[in-house]
C-alpha cells in the first residue's frame, strides 16, 4: 500500500510537469504564429512603400521626400530581419521544448501504465482473496452437514 501512495503522488507530480511543459510548448508556437503574422505585416508595407516609391520616382518630387521613403523602407527592412531572427531563435526554442514535453509525456504515460498495472494485480488480489473466503465457507458448511 506505501508504494501505491507513492506512485499516485509521484503521477500527479509528472502530470502537472507534462501539463507545464505543454503550456511552455504552446507559448512558444503562439509566439511563432504572432511572429509571422507581424512578419507578413511587415513585408506587406515594404511592398506598399516600394510601390510608392516606384510611382513618386516617375514624378517630380523633392528629394527629400524620396529619402523619408527610403529611410522608412530601410526601417522597414531592419524590422523584417530582426524578426526574422527572432523567428529562428523561437524555431530552436520550440524543437528543445518539443523535447522536454515529449519527455515529460513519457515520464508520465509510463507512470500511468504502473498504476494501471498495479490495479490490476490489486483487482486480481482482491478477486483472490474473495474466492478463497468462499470456498473456506462452502468448505466449513459442507462439514457441519458431515
Amino acid at each position: 500500500m506505501p508504494f501505491r501512495f507513492k506512485l499516485e503522488g509521484v503521477l500527479r507530480f509528472r502530470k502537472s510537469v507534462e501539463q507545464s511543459e505543454e503550456a511552455a510548448l504552446y507559448r512558444i508556437v503562439r509566439d511563432i504564429v504572432e511572429g509571422e503574422r507581424e512578419l507578413q505585416e511587415l513585408e506587406d508595407a515594404q511592398l506598399r512603400f516600394r510601390e510608392q516609391r516606384e510611382r513618386r520616382l516617375t514624378q517630380t518630387l523633392p528629394g527629400g521626400h524620396l529619402r523619408e521613403i527610403a529611410e522608412r523602407e530601410l526601417e522597414l527592412k531592419t524590422l523584417a530581419d530582426r524578426l526574422r531572427s527572432r523567428l529562428r531563435q523561437l524555431e530552436t526554442q520550440r524543437l528543445q521544448q518539443l523535447v522536454i514535453y515529449q519527455t515529460a509525456h513519457q515520464d508520465r504515460e509510463i507512470l500511468s501504465e504502473l498504476r494501471e498495472q498495479q490495479r490490476r494485480a490489486d483487482q486480481t488480489e482482491q478477486r483472490r482473496r474473495e474466492q478463497k473466503v468462499l470456498d473456506d465457507l462452502f468448505l466449513i458448511r459442507g462439514k457441519d452437514r458431515h
